[in-house]
């Protein structure tokens, strides 16, 4: 990377138009990712706003002890959320809502360059194209990081974590890809907790991956690798979270950073000294021991999530449940993919694996492949042993499939020229070949971006257009307060409406709030003498659990339904006078 950078400032001219025409594509894929972020206020964000808010208040006033708020721990989250109080004043407000959304879309959307220039090292400029395209619009991923939360973050630190792991197992020289990989997974850490599982991750990489340097001590390199690793993670953790700012722990990580530096300085000469890793492992020790209150409440947390199903009811197969069981990640997987992602992944998969014996460079890729499987497996396994299950939590195996179909577009491409050539002779295959490829850009762009794109600024609607001959709502719980906003707008056309009462079922309250001008109240909890109601507004997800009839509570006439990509979300019924 650093060879490249220096080679683009001493021969500017090679690399002007390839570098302006990267950038050109970069900012007119990202603008509309930007666009209309006050578009409906989705679950938890106004939590989230609050936490950041205090989080930085804290920070501000030196009250370090006071930013441990959530035992995502969801830092990150906080750190940049909380950038928009240099800004505006904080509120629970739309503006703050937009400000926030645009602080993490920025970050997410750099990570994704990033990633896509690591892509570039490790498979080639055509599968970090198509990479690119499919990261940039992997509908999932997107709803995800327009939202004010932990998981889009955690995602995309944990992905950077993975491709600098990888581009360090190519060349074990490079620590500095080690040590970079362990800062990044160190935010995915202090992101969320549920990261943890990219730990399981790392030995494989390092073991699946032939170790260049020959010699007798390869198991301390080994665990002197995992080691520095580590120490990265922790020092970065111990840097980011305010929590830790005290001077004992300031004065073990000065002692860590001192270890690590002797570390990597014998690793660079392969003189591994087990009297060094003793004593990394006793700072290692120590940091645990210093700041176990704090640590142990992330891992009773974990321990919640594993053995206590969420309280808010799910919608599952026709059934009202806390736990959906083992088979709901899978479908949330089926469900939120874009069509083209899972065929495409597995003929990636099958295709390097075919050729793995032939070409060295299809075997590096296809070990490559087998870390990104593995990771997906993993993950998605340990998702499945707990209790507390969302779909947002299988977000960051996205990514991985993302870039496994960008990799199985481009070797399919590749394959088909091969059938091609032997079949017709190069002659004819050389005379089509441009437009060939340009009409499999194309098909992939219709097919992958632009029932995406469809779905704007309401991504969290889209689901896999191969699940359209059936309704998806009979099946699993829909909705992330989508068409709320809408909704609000609707009302406030309204004569009067700044005087008008709504009373709304008990998700959608929170989300309609913010939009409306008139006074909302939760159908489950008026009071005595509570005002008579203008109009009942009822989500569908409230619907789907059973907390409210889909027809309201008070006999309203419908009025309107607010459908999004071909889903009925919110219905609004005028509540009759005789009613009042």
């Amino acid at each position: 990377m650093i060879k490249l950078l220096k080679d683009i400032l001493q021969r500017p001219s090679r690399y002007a138009s390839r570098l302006c025409f990267v950038l050109c594509i970069f900012a007119i894929v990202g603008v509309p990712r930007m666009l209309s972020l006050d578009a409906h206020w989705s679950n938890n964000e106004a939590l989230w706003l609050s936490r950041s808010a205090k989080f930085m208040s804290a920070v501000k006033e030196g009250k370090f002890s006071e930013t441990f708020i959530a035992y995502h721990p969801g830092v990150t989250t906080m750190w940049i959320a909380g950038l928009r109080t240099l800004f505006v004043k904080p509120n629970m407000d739309v503006e703050n809502l937009a400000f926030a959304r645009c602080f993490i879309g920025i970050f997410i959307w750099v990570g994704i360059g990033i990633a896509c220039l690591l892509l570039y090292y490790l498979f080639g400029r055509w599968t970090a194209l198509a990479s690119f395209a499919c990261l940039a619009y992997s509908p999932f991923f997107l709803a995800q990081a327009r939202s004010v939360h932990t998981d889009a973050l955690a995602t995309t630190f944990m992905l950077l974590a993975v491709l600098l792991l990888l581009l360090y197992c190519q060349n074990r020289y490079h620590h500095r890809y080690l040590v970079f990989s362990g800062i990044v997974f160190g935010l995915a850490l202090v992101s969320k907790s549920y990261t943890l599982v990219l730990l399981l991750l790392v030995p494989v990489c390092l073991f699946l991956f032939e170790n260049r340097k020959k010699h007798s001590g390869i198991f301390f390199t080994y665990l002197a690798e995992i080691l520095c690793f580590l120490n990265c993670v922790v020092l970065t953790v111990l840097s980011v979270c305010p929590v830790f700012w005290t001077l004992e722990l300031g004065l073990i990580a000065l002692c860590l950073f001192s270890l690590t530096l002797v570390l990597l300085k014998l690793m660079k000469a392969a003189r591994i000294r087990i009297g060094i890793i003793i004593a990394v492992l006793a700072g290692l020790i120590l940091v645990w021991v210093q700041a176990t209150q704090i640590i142990w409440i992330v891992f009773e947390s974990i321990n919640r999530a594993i053995t206590i199903p969420h309280e808010t009811e799910k919608f599952f197969f026709g059934n009202i449940v806390n736990d959906p069981g083992w088979n709901f990640y899978p479908f949330v997987l089926v469900l939120n993919s874009s069509p083209l992602m899972l065929p495409f992944a597995l003929t990636g998969c099958f295709l390097l694996w075919k050729q793995r014996k032939d070409i060295m460079e299809k075997n590096r890729q296809f070990r490559m492949v087998l870390v990104l499987v593995t990771g997906v497996i993993l993950f998605t396994i340990c998702l499945t042993a707990t209790s507390k299950k969302m779909p947002r939590y299988l977000l960051p195996i996205f990514p991985m499939l993302e870039i496994l179909a960008a990799i199985g577009f481009v070797e399919g491409i590749q394959w088909g020229y091969a059938m091609l050539h032997s079949r017709f002779g190069i002659d004819k295959i050389h005379k089509y070949r441009k437009k060939l490829a340009v009409i499999a850009c194309i098909g992939f762009f219709l097919i992958q971006v632009m029932p995406v794109l469809a779905c704007h600024p309401y991504y969290g609607t889209y689901y896999n257009i191969c699940l359209k001959v059936t309704d998806i709502t009979k099946i699993i719980t829909v909705g992330d307060a989508s068409g709320l906003d809408i909704a609000a707008k609707y009302l406030n056309k309204k004569p009067n409406a700044r005087h008008m009462v709504v009373f709304a079922s008990p998700l959608a309250a929170q989300f309609i709030f913010p939009y409306l001008q008139g006074r909302v109240y939760r159908v489950d909890r008026l009071f005595v003498g509570h005002p008579n109601p203008d109009y009942e507004v009822v989500y569908i997800r409230d619907s789907q659990i059973g907390r409210v009839p889909q027809t309201g509570t008070r006999n309203g006439e419908l009025e309107a339904v607010i459908t999004l990509n071909g889903i009925d979300l919110v219905w609004i019924y005028r509540v009759k006078s005789k009613e009042n």
